[in-house]
């Protein structure tokens, strides 16, 4: 039985069509997942039906009758529940407060807030999610795979019979996303209807029932998800044959390396990094996997200075370097792109601002700033990159998450930085962009950057490295060649591989 329709439901932004006459339907009890390129308004219908934005046109049904949603209290009366990409949290309040959100439990005798029935009932939803911890913490203490955990546990509080799903197993691990299936399943038996965004398409055909596809803001199909793979879905959201559903090509040419251009040794950061040794020469990409908590955001964090170093050394373009802060590893030649593109960007400058934050030296005419350079610049790096904007002028957060990553990497382009540490950079962004940030990264390789590039994806970590390091428990445990499989990889990591 058919419990949410959406009929001819269209949006529209300065200069962009996010939506355009969307119909959709989604059946209680159904996992049904949208899939679509960055920018093709999958977030856009999200927010609509979670009442953060407004269509222009159209209407939303539940249970066969009209309902207006208008703001997110409404939406929530009506039964919707959301998950967003980017956290909604309050970074300074506890946990409990953030789940139980502007819905805390009264106190007894006239107390306006019932702190103990607050933590007692937050605490019900965290053991839902399968988070175990002190809902007295504050949020700003957690990780972005603790923030996520809570960011469900908040959703699944306000008992939704629409559940709302926005890339909510991007900072999850194995282990975490097997637990996420399982709620969801629980959900679909109770008669839940779940809408499931997601770039990874192996997850999407594990839990989905139904698969509608988005394309510049319009339905392209709907399809069941047991008469599709994995490659015919890429196919259908970017219009054509993709390669990162390929194996590791054997023939593939070896980089060619030039001089070490990063070395660390006995690199620590008591209790979480311990002992990292690595190197990455010139022209090279040096892959380095690991499922979440295995220290890769750690060990980005601290080449940078975000999180400096207690112990070890590090030489950066053959020099020994001390870095406290990222002002150092920016002034001996290093880039970061790290896992919370939000924490990249300065939202309300400008999508060319944005782009030359590190380059003001190149969009510099002596002390003030050539905004005519900047600009120039700033197009160059929106063509090579195919950022989707209607102009480099616009504010960065008008643009959609997977554009808003490629602006971050663009700035490091257009620096000049001769290392380059990334973390997770394809995080939330689909096949079509991961393919263009891919060619970006060997392009900058093949001009001779060092480029250390660290995920949690274990294809991309064997597609795209030269060397691939395995880490684990806040080390490196295994150097091997990419060509080696994923089982033995997983095996490494600590994981177990997804069948």
């Amino acid at each position: 039985m058919t419990l949410l329709r959406v009929r001819s439901i269209s949006k529209s932004y300065p200069g962009v069509q996010a939506l355009a006459g969307v119909d959709l339907s989604v059946d209680a009890g159904e996992v049904h997942a949208l899939l679509g390129q960055n920018g093709a308004g999958k977030s856009t219908l999200m927010k609509i039906l979670a009442g953060s934005e407004s269509p222009d046109s159209g209407s939303v049904e539940l249970d066969g009758e009209e309902i207006s949603l208008g703001s997110p209290e409404r939406a929530r009366d009506h039964g919707f529940g959301i998950v967003y990409q980017e956290l909604s949290l309050v970074p300074q309040l506890s946990i409990a407060e953030n789940v139980l959100m502007a819905r805390w439990r009264p106190g007894r005798f006239g107390r306006l807030i019932g702190w103990k029935q607050t933590t007692a009932e937050a605490e019900r939803h965290l053991r839902r999610v399968g988070y175990d911890t002190d809902p007295k913490r504050a949020v700003s203490e957690l990780g972005m795979a603790e923030r996520q955990l809570v960011e469900l546990a908040k959703a699944l509080s306000t008992e939704p019979r629409v559940l709302l799903l926005d890339e909510p197993t991007s900072a999850l691990s194995d282990r975490e996303a097997r637990r996420l299936f399982e709620i969801i399943r629980d959900l679909t038996e109770q008669g839940v209807a779940v809408v499931y965004v997601s770039h990874r398409l192996q997850e999407l055909v594990a839990i989905s029932d139904r698969v509608s596809v988005l394309r510049d803001g319009e339905l392209v199909d709907t399809v069941k998800t047991r008469d599709v793979d994995e490659a015919k879905l890429a196919r259908m959201m970017v219009g054509r044959a993709t390669t990162l559903m390929s194996e590791p090509d054997a023939g593939r040419e070896p980089r060619s390396r030039g001089a070490p251009a990063l070395r660390a040794a006995g690199l620590s950061r008591a209790p979480r990094l311990k002992d990292v040794d690595l190197e990455v020469a010139e022209g090279e990409i040096v892959t380095v996997f690991g499922l979440v908590g295995a220290g890769r955001s750690r060990l980005a964090k601290t080449l940078f200075g975000l999180e400096p170093a207690t112990a070890g050394s590090l030489e950066i373009q053959g020099a020994p370097c001390i870095v406290r802060s990222p002002v150092d590893a920016i002034g001996a030649g290093m880039g970061y792109v790290g896992e919370d593109r939000q924490g990249g960007l300065v939202p309300k400058m400008s999508v060319a601002s944005n782009i030359t934050l590190a380059s003001f030296g190149h969009v510099s005419n002596g002390p003030l700033l050539d905004f005519d350079a900047e600009r120039a610049e700033a197009k160059r790096q929106v063509e090579a990159l195919s950022i989707r904007t209607t102009s480099v002028d616009v504010p960065v957060s008008t643009l959609s998450g997977g554009n808003q990553q490629k602006v971050v990497l663009a700035r490091w382009s257009c620096s000049g930085a001769r290392v380059l540490v990334l973390d997770d950079p394809t995080k939330g962004i689909d096949v079509g962009a991961k393919e263009e940030v891919f060619r970006l990264v060997r392009r900058l390789a093949d001009e001779g950057a060092a480029v250390l590039y660290l995920t949690s994806e274990i294809r991309e970590a064997r597609a795209l490295g030269d060397r691939l390091l395995v880490m684990a428990n806040g080390t490196v445990v295994a150097t091997v060649d990419p060509q080696t499989s994923e089982e033995e990889i997983m095996t490494a990591a600590g994981g177990v591989a997804r069948g």
